[in-house]
């Protein structure tokens, strides 16, 4: 890691958290069989010594659609940092998965489940695709502090509106800022924006700035600023949450220091906005006490 990732994330937030990393360790770890890709090795020690480098001490280890539903490299390396230092989003089959699994779960510091529509090229009907998301919610609901996480096409927004009224003690967040197919320099010309942009207007409604170069076509990522800014302005900061998208799967080698760079540049050096990003919404998303 370059003397210069160190010297951008010493201006971060002390107690900064990644909202979305992964780890993988197909050695110890067999992939699914049903993965569309084998991804390179990125092991728990790799994880923390790149978290080191970034100032970021806490974790939210994300299961990966390798996995499938095998959350074990997960659930091992969230046991490893604690709950003081760590939270996990799992993969799970709503209709064979129990409570009490859930809750066991919750013990280590799991705080959420994840549905991966996008990577997976997952297309469902309209009505079929809020079922299934309150089936989720249905599930978690009980466990009062979980999360539903959302990878999916920001086009999609325009379908979700109906369950946030549904969402009680469940929290919603959407990936990777909230994933459009395209930017257009006209945010309300992109298929889903103004719904995404009311659904955030709820204090449950998070999207994570995150995984910039799956959507940017500028190694500097400027033509995501009228996005990102945008996003940091609903509910005064309240709604995102930064994330590395360590290890940048099918992105491998790319650096998270620009990225890092432009989210503190677009902070406009406003030490509550900054603080609000990489440290006290995900305190809030991710129920830390």
């Amino acid at each position: 890691m370059s003397s210069s990732i160190s010297s951008t994330a010493s201006f971060l937030p002390p107690g900064s958290w990644d909202s979305h990393m992964h780890v993988t360790d197909p050695t110890k770890y067999p992939i699914s069989s049903s993965a569309t890709y084998k991804p390179h090795a990125a092991t728990l020690e790799q994880a923390l010594e790149n978290a080191s480098c970034l100032s970021l001490p806490n974790l939210v280890f994300v299961q990966p659609s390798t996995y499938g539903t095998d959350n074990s490299c997960l659930l091992d390396a969230l046991e490893h940092v604690t709950p003081a230092h760590g939270r996990g989003v799992v993969v799970f089959d709503p209709s064979t998965t129990t409570l009490k699994q859930l809750w066991e779960w919750h013990s280590i510091g799991v705080r959420g489940v994840r549905v991966n529509m996008k990577s997976v090229g997952t297309n469902m009907e309209p009505r079929a695709l809020l079922e299934l998301f309150r089936r989720y919610m249905d599930a978690i609901r009980p466990l009062e502090t979980w999360v539903l996480q959302l990878f999916i096409d920001l086009s999609i927004a325009d379908h979700l509106e109906p369950i946030i009224d549904e969402l009680d003690s469940v929290k919603l967040v959407i990936d990777h800022l909230g994933s459009p197919t395209e930017i257009t320099d006209h945010l309300a010309d992109m298929p889903g924006w103004e719904s995404l942009q009311r659904m955030m207007r709820n204090e449950h409604v998070f999207v994570k700035v995150s995984a910039p170069y799956r959507i940017s076509r500028d190694p500097q990522y400027h033509d995501l600023e009228g996005l990102t800014k945008a996003l940091l302005d609903v509910r005064g900061g309240d709604g995102v949450v930064f994330a590395s998208d360590w290890p940048h799967t099918k992105f491998e080698g790319v650096s998270v220091q620009p990225w890092v760079e432009r989210c503190l540049e677009w902070c406009q050096n406003d030490k509550e906005l900054q603080s609000k990003l990489f440290r006290d919404n995900a305190r809030v998303l991710w129920d830390v006490s």
